[in-house]
Protein backbone atom coordinates (compact mmCIF):
# COMPACT_ATOMS: atom_id res chain seq x y z
CA UNK A 1 0.00 0.00 0.00
CA UNK A 2 1.13 3.71 -0.89
CA UNK A 3 1.51 6.11 1.86
CA UNK A 4 -0.94 8.11 0.18
CA UNK A 5 -3.26 5.21 0.32
CA UNK A 6 -2.55 4.97 3.50
CA UNK A 7 -2.63 8.23 4.61
CA UNK A 8 -6.53 8.46 2.99
CA UNK A 9 -7.21 5.25 4.54
CA UNK A 10 -6.28 6.28 8.23
CA UNK A 11 -8.43 9.72 7.26
CA UNK A 12 -11.59 7.59 6.31
CA UNK A 13 -11.39 5.40 9.40
CA UNK A 14 -10.83 8.65 11.36
CA UNK A 15 -14.65 10.01 10.25
CA UNK A 16 -16.14 6.92 10.92
CA UNK A 17 -18.74 7.26 13.59
CA UNK A 18 -17.52 5.66 16.39
CA UNK A 19 -19.71 2.33 17.87
CA UNK A 20 -20.76 2.40 21.46
CA UNK A 21 -19.56 -0.64 23.58
CA UNK A 22 -22.03 -1.19 25.92
CA UNK A 23 -20.30 -2.76 28.72
CA UNK A 24 -17.59 0.49 28.75
CA UNK A 25 -20.78 2.87 28.58
CA UNK A 26 -19.92 5.91 30.38
CA UNK A 27 -20.91 5.88 34.76
CA UNK A 28 -22.44 9.60 34.28
CA UNK A 29 -26.14 9.91 32.85
CA UNK A 30 -26.19 11.87 29.69
CA UNK A 31 -29.00 14.45 29.98
CA UNK A 32 -32.09 13.98 28.69
CA UNK A 33 -33.72 15.42 25.63
CA UNK A 34 -36.23 18.07 26.24
CA UNK A 35 -38.51 20.47 24.51
CA UNK A 36 -37.62 24.33 25.08
CA UNK A 37 -40.91 26.49 26.55
CA UNK A 38 -42.38 23.71 27.76
CA UNK A 39 -43.82 22.15 31.09
CA UNK A 40 -46.22 19.61 32.59
CA UNK A 41 -48.48 19.83 35.36
CA UNK A 42 -51.07 17.02 36.37
CA UNK A 43 -54.86 17.80 37.02
CA UNK A 44 -56.87 15.14 39.14
CA UNK A 45 -60.08 13.29 38.14
CA UNK A 46 -62.43 10.95 39.33
CA UNK A 47 -61.65 7.67 40.91
CA UNK A 48 -58.46 8.76 41.99
CA UNK A 49 -56.97 8.78 38.40
CA UNK A 50 -54.55 11.68 38.11
CA UNK A 51 -54.09 13.26 33.93
CA UNK A 52 -50.73 14.24 32.74
CA UNK A 53 -51.05 17.72 31.34
CA UNK A 54 -48.03 19.01 28.90
CA UNK A 55 -47.86 22.51 27.59
CA UNK A 56 -46.09 24.05 25.03
CA UNK A 57 -45.93 27.85 24.24
CA UNK A 58 -43.82 29.71 21.75
CA UNK A 59 -40.82 32.39 22.03
CA UNK A 60 -42.21 35.75 22.46
CA UNK A 61 -45.57 37.74 23.31
CA UNK A 62 -48.54 36.45 22.51
CA UNK A 63 -50.53 38.37 19.70
CA UNK A 64 -53.32 40.68 20.81
CA UNK A 65 -56.24 38.50 21.06
CA UNK A 66 -53.88 35.83 22.34
CA UNK A 67 -52.37 32.98 21.27
CA UNK A 68 -54.38 29.57 19.39
CA UNK A 69 -54.78 27.07 21.10
CA UNK A 70 -54.75 23.05 19.80
CA UNK A 71 -55.80 20.44 22.70
CA UNK A 72 -54.02 16.99 21.75
CA UNK A 73 -55.66 13.81 23.06
CA UNK A 74 -53.06 10.97 23.40
CA UNK A 75 -50.65 13.08 24.53
CA UNK A 76 -48.30 11.11 25.50
CA UNK A 77 -47.84 9.67 21.44
CA UNK A 78 -48.67 12.84 19.92
CA UNK A 79 -47.59 16.26 21.93
CA UNK A 80 -44.17 16.59 20.96
CA UNK A 81 -44.74 15.51 17.88
CA UNK A 82 -47.50 17.80 17.38
CA UNK A 83 -45.16 20.63 18.97
CA UNK A 84 -42.47 20.40 17.08
CA UNK A 85 -44.97 20.36 13.34
CA UNK A 86 -46.33 23.55 14.74
CA UNK A 87 -43.28 25.30 15.48
CA UNK A 88 -41.77 24.52 12.09
CA UNK A 89 -44.63 25.23 10.58
CA UNK A 90 -44.75 28.46 12.08
CA UNK A 91 -41.30 29.64 11.38
CA UNK A 92 -41.99 29.71 7.72
CA UNK A 93 -45.49 31.72 8.27
CA UNK A 94 -44.73 33.58 5.38
CA UNK A 95 -45.52 30.18 2.89
CA UNK A 96 -47.14 28.14 5.29
CA UNK A 97 -49.92 30.43 6.43
CA UNK A 98 -49.71 28.86 10.12
CA UNK A 99 -49.52 31.62 13.38
CA UNK A 100 -47.71 30.29 16.53
CA UNK A 101 -49.92 28.93 18.85
CA UNK A 102 -49.92 26.82 22.64
CA UNK A 103 -50.08 23.28 22.36
CA UNK A 104 -51.73 21.24 24.98
CA UNK A 105 -51.14 17.19 25.40
CA UNK A 106 -53.37 15.48 27.27
CA UNK A 107 -52.30 11.96 28.60
CA UNK A 108 -54.55 9.20 27.97
CA UNK A 109 -53.10 6.53 30.59
CA UNK A 110 -54.22 2.61 30.59
CA UNK A 111 -56.18 1.36 27.58
CA UNK A 112 -58.62 0.72 29.67
CA UNK A 113 -59.00 4.30 31.19
CA UNK A 114 -58.61 5.67 27.80
CA UNK A 115 -61.63 3.46 26.24
CA UNK A 116 -63.67 5.27 29.22
CA UNK A 117 -63.00 8.31 28.84
CA UNK A 118 -62.97 8.32 24.80
CA UNK A 119 -66.71 7.30 24.69
CA UNK A 120 -69.95 8.59 24.93
CA UNK A 121 -72.46 6.79 26.80
CA UNK A 122 -74.66 4.53 24.77
CA UNK A 123 -77.24 3.05 26.92
CA UNK A 124 -77.80 -1.16 26.47
CA UNK A 125 -74.63 -1.35 23.75
CA UNK A 126 -71.49 -2.71 24.75
CA UNK A 127 -68.85 -3.20 21.95
CA UNK A 128 -68.99 -6.19 20.08
CA UNK A 129 -66.83 -8.86 19.92
CA UNK A 130 -64.16 -8.66 17.05
CA UNK A 131 -64.04 -5.21 17.41
CA UNK A 132 -61.16 -2.82 19.15
CA UNK A 133 -61.77 -2.78 22.82
CA UNK A 134 -64.62 -5.15 23.26
CA UNK A 135 -65.17 -6.35 26.61
CA UNK A 136 -64.05 -2.73 28.40
CA UNK A 137 -66.12 -0.53 29.98
CA UNK A 138 -67.69 2.89 27.82
CA UNK A 139 -69.77 5.79 28.32
CA UNK A 140 -67.26 8.06 30.74
CA UNK A 141 -66.60 10.76 27.75
CA UNK A 142 -69.26 13.51 29.41
CA UNK A 143 -67.37 13.09 32.63
CA UNK A 144 -63.95 13.51 30.91
CA UNK A 145 -64.84 16.80 28.02
CA UNK A 146 -65.84 17.79 31.77
CA UNK A 147 -62.65 17.61 32.99
CA UNK A 148 -61.74 19.95 30.43
CA UNK A 149 -63.78 21.96 30.80
CA UNK A 150 -63.45 22.73 34.20
CA UNK A 151 -60.01 22.15 35.12
CA UNK A 152 -57.98 21.59 31.79
CA UNK A 153 -58.69 24.70 30.21
CA UNK A 154 -58.89 27.02 33.14
CA UNK A 155 -55.44 26.36 33.42
CA UNK A 156 -54.21 26.90 30.60
CA UNK A 157 -56.17 29.88 30.73
CA UNK A 158 -54.98 31.01 34.23
CA UNK A 159 -51.37 30.56 33.04
CA UNK A 160 -50.94 31.55 29.04
CA UNK A 161 -52.68 34.32 27.22
CA UNK A 162 -54.47 32.11 25.17
CA UNK A 163 -57.82 33.04 22.38
CA UNK A 164 -60.22 31.02 23.56
CA UNK A 165 -62.30 31.81 20.24
CA UNK A 166 -59.73 29.58 18.69
CA UNK A 167 -59.60 26.25 20.50
CA UNK A 168 -59.29 23.34 18.85
CA UNK A 169 -59.60 19.94 19.77
CA UNK A 170 -57.95 16.88 18.75
CA UNK A 171 -58.03 12.81 18.58
CA UNK A 172 -57.42 9.86 16.84
CA UNK A 173 -59.91 6.52 16.66
CA UNK A 174 -61.69 6.62 19.70
CA UNK A 175 -60.39 10.50 20.68
CA UNK A 176 -61.47 11.19 17.03
CA UNK A 177 -64.55 10.00 18.07
CA UNK A 178 -65.01 12.23 21.53
CA UNK A 179 -63.81 14.90 19.37
CA UNK A 180 -67.02 14.70 16.88
CA UNK A 181 -69.12 14.31 19.81
CA UNK A 182 -68.01 17.25 21.86
CA UNK A 183 -68.31 19.32 18.58
CA UNK A 184 -72.00 17.96 18.03
CA UNK A 185 -72.69 18.19 21.30
CA UNK A 186 -70.65 20.48 22.67
CA UNK A 187 -69.57 23.44 20.27
CA UNK A 188 -69.35 26.38 22.18
CA UNK A 189 -66.42 24.16 24.09
CA UNK A 190 -64.12 23.99 20.78
CA UNK A 191 -64.56 26.43 18.22
CA UNK A 192 -63.16 23.57 15.83
CA UNK A 193 -62.11 19.77 16.20
CA UNK A 194 -60.05 17.67 14.33
CA UNK A 195 -61.00 13.87 14.45
CA UNK A 196 -58.21 11.42 12.91
CA UNK A 197 -59.83 7.96 11.53
CA UNK A 198 -62.68 8.74 13.86
CA UNK A 199 -64.35 5.16 15.26
CA UNK A 200 -67.56 5.66 13.16
CA UNK A 201 -68.85 2.19 13.92
CA UNK A 202 -69.29 3.12 17.94
CA UNK A 203 -72.77 2.88 19.00
CA UNK A 204 -73.98 1.88 15.70
CA UNK A 205 -74.25 5.06 13.76
CA UNK A 206 -73.99 7.22 17.28
CA UNK A 207 -72.62 9.93 15.27
CA UNK A 208 -74.31 9.86 12.24
CA UNK A 209 -77.68 10.17 14.68
CA UNK A 210 -75.83 13.36 16.19
CA UNK A 211 -75.25 14.84 13.15
CA UNK A 212 -78.51 14.69 12.19
CA UNK A 213 -79.87 16.34 15.32
CA UNK A 214 -76.90 19.01 15.89
CA UNK A 215 -77.93 22.65 15.13
CA UNK A 216 -74.90 24.33 14.79
CA UNK A 217 -71.87 22.43 15.24
CA UNK A 218 -68.02 22.91 15.87
CA UNK A 219 -66.15 23.14 12.44
CA UNK A 220 -64.67 20.17 11.90
CA UNK A 221 -61.83 18.13 9.85
CA UNK A 222 -62.39 14.62 9.63
CA UNK A 223 -59.19 13.03 8.51
CA UNK A 224 -58.96 8.93 7.52
CA UNK A 225 -56.81 6.50 5.50
CA UNK A 226 -57.63 3.56 3.54
CA UNK A 227 -61.25 2.32 3.09
CA UNK A 228 -62.55 6.04 4.19
CA UNK A 229 -66.21 5.54 3.15
CA UNK A 230 -67.90 6.10 6.20
CA UNK A 231 -65.80 9.11 7.31
CA UNK A 232 -66.41 11.10 4.44
CA UNK A 233 -70.40 10.12 4.71
CA UNK A 234 -69.85 11.56 8.13
CA UNK A 235 -68.31 14.71 6.79
CA UNK A 236 -71.12 15.07 4.51
CA UNK A 237 -73.83 14.37 6.87
CA UNK A 238 -72.41 17.24 9.50
CA UNK A 239 -71.89 20.11 6.90
CA UNK A 240 -69.51 22.09 8.66
CA UNK A 241 -66.84 19.33 8.03
CA UNK A 242 -64.39 18.84 5.68
CA UNK A 243 -62.83 15.54 4.92
CA UNK A 244 -59.27 14.60 4.38
CA UNK A 245 -58.27 11.53 2.66
CA UNK A 246 -54.89 9.93 3.74
CA UNK A 247 -54.33 7.56 0.93
CA UNK A 248 -52.07 4.78 1.52
CA UNK A 249 -52.03 5.35 4.93
CA UNK A 250 -53.66 2.48 7.48
CA UNK A 251 -55.35 2.94 10.76
CA UNK A 252 -51.71 3.13 12.83
CA UNK A 253 -50.51 5.68 10.80
CA UNK A 254 -53.05 8.08 9.91
CA UNK A 255 -52.35 10.51 13.31
CA UNK A 256 -48.62 11.11 12.02
CA UNK A 257 -49.63 11.38 8.14
CA UNK A 258 -52.44 14.09 9.49
CA UNK A 259 -50.69 16.25 11.57
CA UNK A 260 -49.12 19.08 9.62
CA UNK A 261 -53.27 19.52 8.42
CA UNK A 262 -54.49 19.49 11.56
CA UNK A 263 -52.12 22.16 12.64
CA UNK A 264 -52.86 24.34 9.72
CA UNK A 265 -56.45 23.59 10.54
CA UNK A 266 -55.97 24.53 13.82
CA UNK A 267 -53.40 27.53 14.01
CA UNK A 268 -53.94 28.99 9.88
CA UNK A 269 -54.49 33.05 9.67
CA UNK A 270 -57.57 32.05 7.86
CA UNK A 271 -59.08 30.62 10.55
CA UNK A 272 -58.77 34.41 12.59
Amino acid sequence: MSAVRAVLLSSLLAALPVQPDAEAAPSVPLPAYTLPNSAVFEVPGGAGDRYRISVAWPDGAPPPGGWPVLYVLDGEDNFAIAVLTARRLARAGARSGVDAGVIVGIDAGALPRRVRDYTPATPGWTIPAGRPASGLATGGGEAFLNLLAERVQPAVRARWRVDPARETLAGHSFGGLLALHAAMTRSAMFDRVVAVSPSTWFGDGLLLREAGSASQPALALIAEGERGEAASALAAQIGRARFLPLPGQDHGATMLAAMAPTIAFAFGRATK
